[in-house]
């Protein structure tokens, strides 16, 4: 079985691109929105998500992405319009990642998503 993006949920988020300076990679707690398949065989779709590490008022973003991988525990995908392109590399998210990736204090008793909707 393999992961399906699932809209009004949280997922971790790798976005990958040249233009993040010499990390090349951006982390973020991401919650869908929308998912559209465009079908045909091409393994695209339209995701309209919440971008939760980005400045207030530019959260809500839509991106047209290539799979590139899929299996039981990530979505490796592409942009099909961004120059540079950016790589997404989408997961379930965790107590673990938050903390690694944001210092989230998560309390006991709470999951990754409980914290997410207080604090994101």
């Amino acid at each position: 079985m393999r992961i399906t993006l699932e809209p009004g949920k949280w997922y971790a988020a790798e976005i990958l691109s040249e233009e993040f300076s010499d990390s090349i990679r951006s982390y973020t707690p991401i919650k869908i929105r929308n998912l559209t398949s465009h079908g045909g065989g091409k393994r695209i779709f339209t995701l309209e998500f919440y971008h939760a590490n980005y400045p207030s008022g530019v959260r809500e973003k839509i991106y047209e992405l290539r799979t590139l991988e899929r299996n039981r525990n990530f979505i490796l995908a592409v942009s099909t319009e961004n120059k540079p392109k950016r790589t997404f590399l989408i997961h379930s998210i965790s107590i673990e990642w938050l903390n690694r990736h944001f210092q989230a204090n998560v309390e006991r008793g709470q999951t990754a998503e409980d914290w997410l909707e207080i604090n994101a």
